[in-house]
């Protein structure tokens, strides 16, 4: 399975902008999921939001994670499969910063979604900083975060590193893969730097580099889920005791 990763240049306060320059990223590019990076919605009514990225499903021939919006006092996604067909929407459980003080309230733990016999599980931003998301949920093949990584550092380095190392701390403990998509460093988000956080976690890569891939400032990255290694990797985990 491979997954693209999105990184957009910009964020706009229009839902609409951002998914038109979302789509001209990712044309002529091909794989089996794409996710966006938080807030791609922005403010969109829930049926506009829905539109747009049931379209942009169809539109790639690819399942897609749809980011965020704005759903009232909720930061709301969903997922479609390439025939367009919603397969679930999440909520962000844990709102940060600048969202608690705007009123934007806690959202409700999703089931996750099933592609291609996968298991895939979605969580927004600040919820993978809670082990407790995904506490009970064994066999998850990967885990998808949509980010909008505001930062108070005066640069991105510091978030980027905390990133690194909570996603592959993830990876390895919960023995899945962990995709992240952000924006730009270069974006702001009502005043507050972005740290351009997006990247790739592999709990079992064939060298110690291959823990964490960043994706630097591509603005589309493509990355391989290796399900064959992965099985692999847990068998040989529980054969030497860690379960």
């Amino acid at each position: 399975m491979k997954i693209l990763l999105v990184q957009p240049p910009h964020w706009s306060p229009d839902g609409h902008a951002n998914f038109d320059a979302i789509e001209e990223l990712v044309t002529a590019r091909s794989g089996d999921v794409l996710l966006l990076p938080e807030l791609a919605g922005a403010g969109l009514p829930r049926a506009e939001y829905l539109a747009r990225v049931r379209d942009l499903a169809k539109g790639t021939g690819m399942a897609v994670v749809g980011g965020s919006h704005y759903d009232g006092p909720v930061n709301r996604g969903a997922v479609f499969d390439a025939a367009g067909e919603l397969l679930m929407e999440y909520d962000k459980v844990h709102p940060y910063d600048v969202e608690l003080r705007s009123g934007v309230v806690p959202g409700r733990p999703s089931a996750g979604f099933e592609l291609h016999g996968r298991r895939l599980h979605v969580l927004l931003c600040a919820d993978l900083w809670y082990s407790a998301s995904l506490a009970g949920r064994d066999g998850l093949d990967a885990v998808l975060v949509p980010a909008f990584s505001i930062t108070r550092w005066e640069g991105p380095a510091p978030a980027r590193e905390l990133w690194q190392h909570m996603t592959v701390a993830r990876a390895y403990e919960f023995m899945t893969y962990v995709a992240v998509s952000d924006w730009h460093h270069e974006t702001t988000y009502h005043g507050h730097p972005c740290a351009g956080v997006a990247g790739f976690a592999n709990p079992c890569p064939r060298t110690r580099a291959g823990f964490f891939t960043g994706t630097g400032d591509d603005p589309v990255s493509a990355h391989d889920l290796d399900f064959d290694r992965l099985d692999a990797f847990r068998r040989d985990r529980a054969d030497r005791g860690f379960r």
